[in-house]
């Protein structure tokens, strides 16, 4: 499920030499497929740049006493996030950092599991209008408590208050030791500002039939367990060494991709519609595909499997996706397809972080 490269990189960056071992990998995974139901999904994980940061704040609080004295947050948080609302941390847990201030809103911590509110904000007296709308954190956060030194993460936007100029999320952590109460620190390293969803109608009638196909390596993508065909993609996922699978080969990627969302193929062969796309490079940015057919008597559907992997131009990696639909080619001719083409970019770079202790 987890590119070994990323894994490596990452926490070579944050620790020098210390890396997960398996064990661990296997625990954090074994939580995380519990806590999904139905479709299940495998993505390669992000690369996530951590390094030593300043220190901010200290701050020791009995936490449903001061959720409870600050009303206006505490509204906030109960409407949001309503698990979290006895768990605020006083307004001071905050840092600023090119313009842009982070807080953390609220904290719960049980063990090996926390839960993070976060938001940010423009800096008071600030004449940029960064913060305007949805924003993505592009998993450059990390929760380090002084008892353990490795966490896997999930990250939710959850909404822009216009009014108080804050964009909120939750953020979900484990580790494999334990989370100490009495020192925690929240680091953020980059924000992506510009988020656009947009929807696009599909040219189905080119499909290629029987395409040409190649054999690349997959490091994720998702589906339905139990079904014919995720068993075929993803059946021995896990157990095998080699990942190769075949996918469209109908287009060269170039240059001009690195910085777009771009269909690179569509084609069917063996009662699969297969619908190829570049999402460009990822070091600034996350570009991802939300695809649907329609069906002559109008309803929708999401595909039924997805596959990633990775390609090189000049020297620079990009991200694939494959979305596969199970259809019989007597239905070609009725079926309509559009996309949500989700780009996120406007990548800024800071050194976010709040150092405090909680009580509860």
């Amino acid at each position: 499920m987890f590119d070994d490269t990323y894994f490596k990189s990452a926490y070579q960056k944050a620790y020098d030499s210390i890396t997960p071992d398996k064990a661990c990998l296997d625990r954090l995974e074994e939580y995380k497929e519990n806590k999904i139901k139905g479709r299940v999904l495998y993505q390669m994980m992000r690369p996530v740049v951590v390094a030593a940061g300043v220190f901010v704040l200290i701050s020791a609080v009995s936490l449903p006493v001061v959720a409870r004295s600050i009303p206006g947050v505490y509204d906030t948080i109960a409407r949001i996030a309503p698990g979290l609302a006895e768990y605020i941390l006083p307004t001071q847990v905050s840092c600023t950092s090119q313009g842009i201030t982070m807080q953390v809103e609220a904290v719960h911590v049980n063990d090996k599991n926390a839960e993070v509110i976060v938001s940010f904000a423009d800096a008071e007296g600030s004449d940029k209008d960064l913060i305007r709308g949805a924003v993505d954190l592009y998993d450059s956060y990390h929760l380090k408590s002084y008892s353990s030194y490795s966490n896997v993460g999930g990250c939710t936007f959850l909404e822009y208050d216009a009014e108080a100029d804050k964009a909120y999320f939750k953020v979900d952590v484990w580790t494999d030791g334990s989370f100490r109460q009495s020192k925690l620190s929240f680091r953020t390293r980059q924000l992506l500002l510009n988020k656009s969803d947009e929807k696009k109608w599909l040219d189905l009638s080119d499909i290629v039939i029987n395409p040409a196909m190649k054999k690349v390596e997959m490091n994720g993508g998702g589906g339905m367990p139990g079904t014919p065909l995720y068993e075929q993609y993803f059946g021995e996922f896990f157990s095998s060494t080699e990942r190769l699978t075949q996918v469209l080969d109908l287009q060269q990627i170039d240059e001009s991709m690195m910085k777009e969302l771009t269909i690179t193929g569509i084609g069917y062969a063996d009662g699969i519609l297969h619908v190829q796309c570049c999402r460009g490079d990822f070091a600034e940015a996350d570009r991802h595909l939300e695809l649907y057919i329609v069906d002559a008597d109008g309803t929708e559907r999401h595909n039924d499997l997805s596959i990633g992997w990775q390609e090189e131009v000049n020297g620079e990696r990009v991200l694939m996706d494959e979305l596969l639909f199970q259809v019989d080619e007597s239905e070609l001719a009725d079926i309509q397809m559009y996309g949500i083409f989700h780009i996120i970019d406007g990548s800024m770079k800071g050194d976010w972080e709040v150092t405090f202790s909680i009580e509860n």
